[in-house]
């Protein structure tokens, strides 16, 4: 039986001779994409330093359920979110998954996990106007787990700020993880947008 699988997250900028350049974000399952900028402080209501998160596609979220549901009543044999004191899940034969999207097996996708991405694309221009110390960052759950979306963009201002390679960014987010307890995978990039902008 194929079950083995992973969740995704990719990036593309395209960089448009006229100055339109933009943002392409592909996200399947519970890894995340953050685009992140310090708002100028004038900004009124622009407190978050986050500018677009991807969604998780975890049992819980109502567009999931709704798929789901849409998918049983169809007649298809489509496992249907259950919950626990530790989250939702579904069962596919004798294993839980914590979410409902992911790049599996035709097994995995018989029972609803599908492996269709959410695609975004964001003008950097007017998404950053006004912003500093722009950067995206690309990281599995491990990291979110432990921090929230505001955390880890705040955390990326603040050491760039302090003169940190995006490298080392990434690298000392993969350390406060760990060290607030995260039990699961943990890959980081960070990526300034700066250059580009």
């Amino acid at each position: 039986m194929d079950v083995a699988g992973t969740t995704a997250t990719i990036v593309a900028i395209s960089m448009n001779p006229s100055g339109t350049d933009e943002l392409t974000i592909l996200n399947c399952g519970d890894s995340r994409t953050l685009v992140i900028g310090q708002p100028n402080p004038t900004e009124r209501g622009a407190a978050s330093v986050v500018v677009f998160e991807t969604r998780d596609h975890s049992p819980d979220d109502e567009i999931e359920i709704q798929r789901l549901e849409q998918g049983y009543a169809a007649g298809l044999d489509y496992s249907i979110p259950q919950c626990s004191p530790a989250g939702s899940y579904m069962v596919v034969g004798d294993y839980q998954y914590a979410l409902c999207r992911s790049l599996e097996g035709t097994f995995v996708t018989s029972k609803g996990i599908v492996s269709d991405p959410d695609v975004s694309t964001l003008g950097l221009a007017s998404s950053l106007a006004d912003r500093r110390h722009c950067a995206v960052v690309l990281a599995c759950d491990g990291l979110f787990e432990v921090m929230s979306n505001e955390e880890v963009g705040r955390e990326v201002i603040r050491m760039r700020k302090e003169g940190y390679k995006a490298g080392d960014i990434a690298k000392n987010l993969c350390g406060q993880a760990l060290k607030k307890g995260s039990y699961d995978n943990l890959s980081v990039i960070v990526v300034y947008l700066d250059h580009v902008l």
